[in-house]
């Protein structure tokens, strides 16, 4: 497989695409290209923790790690390939939508720009999927068990005075 990025080629030996995805989720970072046009890149992780801060602004607040959840979740052979990759598509579009807008990646929009990106995005039937998929993770995160290091001493669960079943897990599923 190369890449073009400009004058430059860049060979990249991969066993499959699929392992590829799985072992680069988060490691690596977005190119973005409107227009075919290489104007940056971006960490998918970050703008994935900033989209979530901004989805419910209350995680940030309570310590809910949702990212480091959700990576956690991506990495589970029970989390199908489609879903990963469109996970990592919707942050890509994301980006673009916010160049086309702003001229600007998501990460390096103000508050109420992020906000608008995120409306704009709604109206879209792939946007308004991604947004449910996140919120789901949020929430996941939110309610899952401190043992996965989201809901850091059960704070979303004190939140929502959640009284968890029992028994809890002694060490964690995924």
């Amino acid at each position: 497989m190369s890449l073009y990025l400009g004058n430059v080629y860049s060979s990249i030996s991969l066993k499959t695409r699929r392992s590829f995805l799985k072992s680069s989720f988060f490691t690596t970072a977005l190119i973005i290209m409107p227009k075919s046009e290489l104007f940056g890149a971006v960490s998918t992780l970050e703008t994935i923790s900033l989209v979530q801060e901004d989805l419910s602004p209350s995680i940030k607040k309570l310590g809910i790690n949702g990212s480091s959840y959700l990576s956690l979740i991506l990495h589970h052979s029970r989390v199908t390939d489609d879903e990963k990759e469109f996970l990592k598509n919707g942050v890509q579009w994301l980006n673009e939508e916010a160049v086309f807008h702003y001229k600007h990646p998501y990460i390096k929009l103000s508050p109420s720009q992020r906000q608008n990106v995120l409306q704009i995005i709604s109206k879209q039937r792939w946007g308004d999927n991604w947004i449910y998929t996140m919120l789901s993770y949020i929430m996941e995160a939110t309610l899952s068990d401190p043992i996965y290091g989201a809901n850091k001493n059960g704070a979303g669960w004190k939140w929502l005075e959640h009284i968890p079943g029992l028994p809890q897990p002694k060490e964690p599923y995924l």
